[in-house]
């Protein structure tokens, strides 16, 4: 099958979040099991190549405003020439993301010639409490309509499909090992790791009270976090660590050296840290209410009501004063994600839903 895809994010853009990581482990998967793959994305710096091929994905990157690209890219310049030029030699496309530009661009070309499209929204569907005027502003002019001409939804858990405005089949992320890395830390103070952003739906906010409950953890943060974000820490001196964004195996070490890892985000549609962090040997404390608490609970984790302060510190106490029990948690987590989260099992998903949309049964 030849199959494009279109995202605005794609390796090895990994601070842009799960939908860059998402689409390159999905694509990647769809190689492996000899489909001919494309991807059509933003070119979100100047080095990057315009044409390359990544594990087997030809991978064709288009410019716009830099100031937009990193946003809600409405602009890249060239992608409908590319996607109206590619349809006669392409099976089906599957888009990623509906609130940007490039979503916006292929599906018109698209609606045009008559072809369907596979949307994956990739939790981006709720607003998050993100400027939500402009949102709701893109969605009425363009959002809205690359939504309702999709033929098929795709939703990576239960609790993101209850977001989404009609039926969806759930496709599960697969979750690889971040990189190679062992545990190079004896002894010092027990060490919380949050992986994220400073965004809301991250609820990074409430780690300084965490830290305030226990008073004898220190905290490293990875991720694109503001000045502002890390400000909220200065109390705490040399208690929090901030490090940016880290992949590969110096990811895998910041898991493999941590105790626990923190995850209290909300409305995270899948969240792969968590996941991460077992495979790395590392438990986590993870909010529930939505799909990674949904995900991490069945995994075996340890899963706390969401926006529960007091519940977040004393799942945490627990597992800092039982290394057995955090061994526990994370074996289980691991061995979960071996044998229901891969990508192999991910690609035979969408290849089905991909049969089901070219027949007319999706």
């Amino acid at each position: 099958m030849r199959i494009l895809h279109v995202t605005p994010f794609y390796e090895p853009a990994w601070a842009y979040g799960g939908m860059a990581r998402g689409s390159s482990g999905l694509c990647r998967a769809l190689v492996r099991r000899g489909h001919e793959v494309t991807v059509a994305t933003s070119r979100l710096e100047p080095s990057q190549s315009a044409d390359e091929s990544l594990g087997g994905v030809r991978v064709r990157r288009f410019d716009g405003p830099a100031f937009l690209q990193r946003r809600l890219v409405p602009v890249a310049r060239g992608l409908g020439e590319f996607v109206r030029t590619a349809l006669p030699a392409c099976d089906i496309v599957h888009i990623h993301g509906h609130r940007n530009g490039l979503a916006v661009t292929a599906s018109r070309v698209l609606a045009a010639a008559r072809r369907p499209w596979v949307l994956q929204t990739s939790g981006t569907f709720p607003y998050h409490g993100q400027h939500a005027l402009l949102k709701a502003l893109f969605d009425r002019a363009w959002g809205d309509l690359v939504v309702a001409g999709a033929a098929a939804l795709v939703a990576v858990s239960e609790a993101e499909a209850r977001d989404l405005p009609r039926a969806a089949r759930v496709v599960p992320n697969g979750v690889l090992s971040a990189g190679t890395a062992a545990r190079t830390r004896s002894g010092g103070r027990p060490r919380l790791l949050f992986v994220g952003s400073d965004r809301p739906q991250k609820r990074g906010h409430r780690l300084p009270s965490l830290l305030a409950a226990v008073p004898d953890a220190e905290l490293h943060l990875v991720g694109p976090m503001g000045d502002r974000f890390r400000h909220l820490f200065d109390r705490f001196g040399d208690r929090v660590r901030a490090h940016g964004v880290l992949a590969g195996d110096a990811l895998a070490a910041a898991y493999a050296d941590a105790d626990v890892v923190v995850f209290p985000a909300v409305g995270d549609a899948f969240g792969l840290v968590p996941f991460e962090a077992a495979l790395a040997g590392t438990a986590a404390v993870v909010a529930g209410g939505h799909g990674c608490g949904e995900w991490f609970a069945r995994a075996g984790g340890g899963v706390v009501p969401p926006d529960d302060d007091r519940a977040l510190a004393e799942a945490v106490r627990v597992r800092l004063a039982d290394p057995a029990q955090r061994r526990r948690e994370s074996q289980a987590v691991a061995l979960f994600v071996t044998r229901h989260l891969t990508w192999d099992e991910a690609a035979a998903r969408t290849l089905s839903l991909y049969g089901d949309v070219l027949e007319g049964r999706a």
